[in-house]
């Protein structure tokens, strides 16, 4: 009997131990779980002024185009001021802040309603490459992923 008592002893302790074992790793995955949501929670807090900013020149890009695409609805001055506003959010501001995907909607629109646009002053072409490099500074310091 002595041997099945040991052995039954050393299946115990066996088992305390992978349970003590056990609860470690499970308490250190979750610690480290809760480090990562922490970290995720302040980079979108550290990037919450660009996130804000971008939502308002967003605001303000759909509203010039919509100005610009129904000109029957509007009055000259009111497509003379949204034809100067949205030269501005395309050649720099909007620049500055918009994802990949909105770049490529802002061109396919400015050929429609403004294709001189395209064809941008070097003044413009340097407002509008200083305005992607000051995005990209953006989004790799504040870790923006833009797809």
């Amino acid at each position: 009997m002595p041997d099945t008592k040991s052995t039954f002893e050393i299946i115990a302790t066996t088992v305390q131990t992978l349970s003590i074992v056990a609860g470690i790793v499970i308490s250190i995955m979750s610690f480290n779980a809760a480090q990562r949501k922490e970290a995720e929670a302040r980079e979108l807090e550290t990037a919450k002024p660009f996130y804000t900013l971008r939502q308002n020149l967003y605001a303000e890009a759909v509203k010039s185009a919509g100005v610009l695409s129904n000109p029957e609805v509007h009055t000259k001055e009111e497509i003379a001021k949204s034809r100067i506003r949205f030269r501005e959010l395309y050649v720099a501001e909007l620049a500055m802040v918009e994802a990949p995907a909105v770049e490529g909607e802002m061109m396919a629109l400015a050929s429609i309603i403004d294709p001189e646009l395209l064809n941008m002053t070097e003044a413009q072409k340097a407002a509008y490459d200083l305005a992607h490099a000051l995005r990209n500074s953006f989004t790799h310091s504040w870790k923006i992923k833009d797809k």
